[in-house]
């Protein structure tokens, strides 16, 4: 039996949220992370599962250690005079994005985050072959570090960079001009079952810090970003039985 109200309540023998079964339970690894152009609209997702039409321009973020997403909304509190009681004046929202990744070889984390930037005419060589491109070296092949992220935007609309942000897949100058143009984040959760609970964009990102750490007892080393977002769009996820 649910526990719907205060008189139907047996804390000896039901659970309150009586519904859950063992699989559906949101997880870390039922959790993908993406990064993609600034905006929703830029990144064309489209989210209907059971079905082959899942559709979008973001690119899946892997060796994530931890994601933090924080929201605040500014408030401002009014007293009277003659009165114990005050009013709330709401505010805008802020929100902040905090990433740790292990450091491998492969696309940095800055690298990773701009997924969806490519070089335009006359600036500085940033993802000048094709998606999924490789090198031979040593009759072993490894991803080429010159391949684009994800298939080609409009580059045409792309800021021409003047000071580059780093070498081929190794991101790691922050004053780059680069930074100084937005990005976006896709977040898609699923339960256990891998039924759809939700998914959300966040629009015109920033790098706001970037660190890494380095010990001498370390097994691995990691680097991490700080990032302020300008809004969360939810994305709809339609379900189908077809």
């Amino acid at each position: 039996m649910p526990t719907t109200s205060f008189s139907n309540w047996d804390f000896h023998n039901y659970h309150v949220q009586q519904e859950l079964g063992g699989g559906q339970f949101v997880s870390a690894e039922s959790t993908l992370v993406g990064a993609g152009p600034p905006s929703l609209a830029g990144a064309n997702i489209n989210l209907e599962t059971n079905r082959e039409s899942q559709s979008g321009q973001v690119y899946p973020v892997g060796l994530l250690e931890s994601v933090g997403l924080q929201q605040s909304k500014q408030l401002q509190r009014i007293f009277e005079i003659g009165s114990s009681r005050s009013y709330f004046i709401p505010g805008r929202v802020i929100g902040s994005l905090t990433i740790g990744r292990t450091f491998y070889f492969g696309p940095s984390l800055l690298r990773v985050l701009y997924a969806y930037y490519r070089n335009s005419a006359n600036d500085i060589d940033i993802g000048t072959e094709a998606p999924g491109a490789t090198i031979e070296i040593d009759n072993t092949t490894y991803p080429n570090p010159d391949s684009a992220l994800l298939d080609k935007f409009a580059i045409g609309d792309l800021h021409k960079l003047q000071r580059s942000p780093g070498d081929d897949y190794f991101f790691i100058d922050l004053a780059s001009d680069l930074f100084s143009q937005p990005t976006g984040m896709a977040i898609y959760f699923k339960d256990g079952n891998m039924v759809s609970v939700g998914a959300m964009y966040l629009e015109s990102c920033y790098v706001q810090g970037h660190q890494m750490t380095i010990s001498s007892g370390s097994v691995l080393v990691m680097e991490g970003v700080s990032m302020q977002y300008d809004r969360i769009v939810p994305i709809k996820v339609l379900e189908s039985n077809g």
